[in-house]
Order: structure tokens, then C-alpha cells, then sequence
């Protein structure tokens, strides 16, 4: 009867370190999606104008925008890290993630397609298994 006892404990210690682990993937696998999304969200310089790309959409930008890190982006196209008091420029064809990393626009564009492309690849190796 102990070992009985013992070898149930045992199993059910088993499940909840096996369900702990695919919940702890879960998340590590959502992160890596919003981490995703902020550096596809983008405020770009673009003839001119600031642009907004945020969940696929483009507007231009009409009020001051804060970043996730803290960084205020105005509608002039000038930013201030929330670190530093210095105001800083956008410069044509430059883009700013909503992580606050300033990069190329065309860049940030390429990134987007190659992923749209991994999606659209994904999804059509799952029709096909249905």
C-alpha cells in the first residue's frame, strides 16, 4: 500500500512538472510574438510626413506618441528618449520601433514581408495537412 501511495505521488509530481513546462513554452512563445509585433509597429519619416504602422494599418501621426520604453515621438518628427532631455530628428527613411530602436524604414519593411511570408508559408502547410 505505501508504495501504492508513493508511485501516485510520484505520478502526479510527474504531471504538474510536465504541465508546468508546455505552460512556461506557452509564454515564452507569446513573448516572442508581442516582442514581434513591437519591432513591426513603427513610426516612420516618410516624404515628409510621419507615418504610424501599428497592427497592419498606416495613419499619419497626429499627437505625441510614447513608446514601450519610454521614448516620446512628436509630429514634427523629432523624439526624446526618456533617458535623455537631448530631442533628437528622424531623418527621411529612418523608423522608429515601439521598442525606441531607430532603424531603416526599408529595413523594417523587408522584416515585415519576410514575416508575412513565413505566415502565409505556415498556414498553407496546415491546409494542406487538413
Amino acid at each position: 500500500m505505501k508504495t501504492l501511495i508513493q508511485s501516485l505521488a510520484f505520478a502526479c509530481l510527474s504531471l504538474c512538472v510536465v504541465n508546468t513546462s508546455f505552460g512556461a513554452d506557452d509564454k515564452d512563445k507569446a513573448a516572442k510574438m508581442a516582442e514581434k509585433a513591437a519591432e513591426m509597429n513603427h513610426i516612420a519619416m516618410k516624404d515628409g510626413k510621419l507615418w504610424v504602422m501599428k497592427d497592419g494599418k498606416t495613419t499619419e501621426l497626429t499627437e505625441t506618441v510614447t513608446l514601450m520604453d519610454g521614448t516620446q515621438v512628436m509630429q514634427d518628427g523629432s523624439y526624446m528618449e526618456k533617458a535623455g532631455a537631448e530631442k533628437k530628428m528622424l531623418k527621411e527613411g529612418e523608423a522608429i520601433t515601439w521598442k525606441g530602436k531607430v532603424t531603416d524604414h526599408d529595413k523594417v519593411m523587408k522584416d515585415i514581408e519576410k514575416h508575412k511570408e513565413k505566415k502565409a508559408a505556415k498556414a498553407a502547410k496546415e491546409a494542406e495537412k487538413k
